[in-house]
């Protein structure tokens, strides 16, 4: 029979912790109000934990031992302030480094994926839809795999899971869905003064991949449900300036019956008591309300799982799949466990799933993006180059290595002996047009088609004044950096597939002083990047000027420490990139719509990244 599985996991937390002495000393500080420290003072339970040798003062007692929330984590520190977001982790960032967790721990590829689902409540900007633009993060332009985004807090991963099912069922080619849901909720708490939410809420992305199966064994999702109750539409959820506004009493009064219906149904289902199941998952919402749910459903205690709760806080409809991912990750979950969830939340929506943990499953895929592909690649024997070249070669990817030095390229040789996909090597002075012009030739008369040529060689020059550099080496930086690549280009033009990537340079925007030869050659790239952009957008193909910040290698290595102080100061850079990193970028850079933590405009036709530094912070 068919079955759905969850194949793979992700999980990521918001980076900053924000503990209850933080929240006691905002209340001591008279920031936050409504609770009552006298009252707890005063308190049976309180006195008898001191007695019990207990050391938490009483705001931090109410908050973990009532309330249920020892830490919670967001993407700013505390408190959570307008200014603060801008260059944090949004609801897409955390979806995004879910998503990649989910979809490597399932063994499989992006492209393996048949659907984007996404749910949130706090989504990073108005239009496309949150999945939509989370794809392209993963995969190339031509995958037309359909998206799915949903405006929806607390049970947005249970209503998208729901679908997910209903679609595989309609869709027999598609075997594997990815849902996420994200939610940045401190960013609603800004203007908040009640101690309640601040205590409550945390920032959080969770991911899973449904995968479909043919087994006998009953595993996976076993009933699902999802409804609404319309008489707690007005008492949980955000205004039109994005304040959340929340009755706490409306909500419980709301949510436990609701939760404890759901448990019911599910169970009655299942042929079950909800006492019967190895663990029940309800959402992650406070003592409060998932105390009160399973001693009206009977749940005993120890089967409850509140471990997210206490130690991230109410993650909105990422709890129920971190609670899955955090018992998974710890060992707790074994093949055959049974788990019901409940969850209830924004606008009165609730439901709940049970599901039977299965043993691991593996899949054929797809493979990598670049297995197969031919790359061609100028200046092979530098810093960057080297690191971006390895990253290929562990995609299987074909290389035409472009060298002019036998010293420098021996060491690279060696080191790619140890990959499968073949390797071409390719002598020229790129100072030379005769030989740069007997390379492309060459490389045309084999018949061979790059798919991708990165324009990686650069000549620095001196690093005098502009004054006191000659025509000659003006000459020939100019004919490293720009000439040799329009001769190339232009003699491969037709026969390239798919993307020319010509790194660029900081330098062009920031202006470093003594590095004139080095600038003007750059420049003149670029702008012959954006007249073939317009030329290659009718025939379908890309051109990508990727301007990297100040690297941990390259041309740096030629600095001193003052004038790599001054130069990253220039661009407002806080630190060096790393090779590794700048590498990776690079080369998805080549097929993905959009990468992580790179700033992307339109110049016409052409793509221009900045990875490491943000253009509008140049002075």
């Amino acid at each position: 029979m068919e079955r759905y599985v969850f194949s793979g996991t992700g999980f990521v937390p918001g980076q900053y912790t924000i503990t209850n002495q933080q929240i006691e000393q905002a209340i001591d500080e008279g920031f936050l109000y409504g609770f009552n420290k006298i009252r707890v003072e005063q308190g049976e339970s309180y006195n008898a934990y001191l007695e019990q040798g207990g050391k938490l003062k009483p705001f931090s007692f109410m908050a973990e031992h009532k309330m249920g929330f020892r830490d919670r984590r967001h993407v700013v520190p505390f408190p959570p302030a307008k200014k603060s977001y801008p260059k944090a982790d949004n609801s897409l960032d955390l979806a995004i480094k879910a998503s990649r967790q989910a979809i490597d721990k399932a063994g499989l590829f992006p492209q393996d994926i048949d659907m984007w689902m996404v749910s949130t409540a706090t989504a990073h900007e108005k239009a496309p839809g949150l999945a939509a633009t989370l794809k392209c993060y993963f995969v190339p332009f031509n995958n037309q795999t359909p998206t799915h985004s949903l405006t929806s807090a607390c049970v947005g991963f249970n209503i998208n899971l729901e679908l997910a099912i209903q679609k595989m069922k309609q869709h027999p080619n598609m075997k594997h869905i990815l849902i996420v849901h994200t939610e940045v909720m401190s960013e609603l708490l800004c203007n908040e003064k009640d101690f309640v939410p601040l205590t409550s809420f945390g920032d959080a992305a969770s991911a899973v991949v449904l995968s479909r199966i043919e087994t006998k064994q009953p595993v996976g999702v076993q009933h699902i449900c999802n409804y609404e109750d319309l008489r707690m539409i007005d008492f949980l959820g955000a205004d039109k300036y994005g304040n959340l506004y929340m009755e706490p009493r409306v909500v419980k009064s709301r949510a436990v019956p609701n939760m404890v219906n759901v448990a019911t149904e599910i169970s009655e289902k299942d042929n079950k008591q909800p006492a019967d199941y190895d663990y029940y998952i309800p959402h992650q919402t406070g003592h409060a309300i998932v105390k009160s749910v399973i001693k009206a459903a009977r749940i005993p205690d120890e089967k409850c799982c509140q471990d997210v709760q206490l130690n991230y806080g109410n993650l909105s409809g990422a709890s129920v799949p971190a609670s899955y991912h955090e018992l998974l990750t710890n060992g707790k979950l074994k093949p055959g466990m049974h788990i019901l969830t409940s969850v209830a939340g924004l606008g009165g929506e609730y439901g709940g799933f049970s599901y039977i943990v299965p043993e691991t499953v593996t899949f054929d895929s797809n493979g990598s993006m670049l297995e197969g592909k031919t790359v061609f690649i100028t200046g092979s024997t530098g810093d960057l180059a080297h690191k971006t070249i390895e990253n290929l070669a562990e995609q299987q990817a074909n290389l035409l290595l472009h060298y002019r030095d036998d010293k420098k390229v021996a060491g690279l040789k060696d080191k790619l002996k140890q990959y499968t996909g073949n390797i071409q090597y390719l002598k020229a002075d790129l100072s030379n047009a005769e030989e740069v012009e007997n390379m492309a030739k060459n490389i045309k008369s084999q018949g061979i088609a790059p798919d991708y040529v990165i324009h990686i060689a650069a000549a620095t020059g001196n690093l005098k004044r502009a004054s006191e550099v000659t025509d000659k080496e003006m000459q020939e930086v100019e004919h490293v950096n720009h000439r040799a690549a329009r001769i190339i280009i232009e003699t491969l033009f037709d026969d390239i597939k798919e993307t020319v990537l010509f790194v660029g340079s900081v330098a062009e925007e920031a202006l470093f002083s003594g590095s004139s030869a080095y600038v003007a050659s750059k420049r003149a790239l670029h702008a012959y990047a954006v007249d073939l952009a317009i030329r290659y957008y009718q025939h379908n193909k890309r051109v990508v000027y990727y301007i990297p910040g100040i690297i941990d290698g390259g041309m740096m290595g030629k600095l001193s420490e003052a004038q790599k102080s001054a130069s990253m100061q220039s661009v407002r850079q806080t630190r060096l990139i790393e090779l590794d990193k700048i590498a990776d970028n690079l080369v998805k850079s080549l097929y993905l719509p959009k990468v992580q933590g790179v700033e992307a405009d339109y110049e016409g036709a052409l793509m221009v990244r900045r990875d490491g530094y943000l253009k509008e912070d140049l002075s």
